[in-house]
């Protein structure tokens, strides 16, 4: 049950990334596209993509840090020995 758990996390994680890349790349678009930089009108679609993307990227970032909360780090017997010496 646990992993399907952490599987139906993962897939979460996913779209979360997912829809903070298109997220990213709207921004980036609004960017190019500004007419008129100093308009108020381009300032505030500017700062209302930019409100968007971080609340993208902080849903994703949320769900990954309880995703690699829940994955146990290798035993000191898994790891592999060093070659430096």
């Amino acid at each position: 049950m646990e992993d399907a758990g952490q599987r139906m996390l993962l897939a979460r994680m996913d779209q979360a990334f997912s829809d903070y890349s298109q997220k990213a790349e709207q921004l980036s678009v609004t960017l190019a596209e500004t007419r008129d930089p100093s308009s108020w009108t381009s300032y505030n679609e500017l700062l209302k993509q930019r409100t968007i993307e971080i609340v993208a990227y902080e849903r994703y970032r949320k769900l990954k840090d309880e995703l690699f909360s829940i994955i146990p780090p290798p035993t000191l017997q898994e790891r592999p020995k060093s070659s430096v010496g």
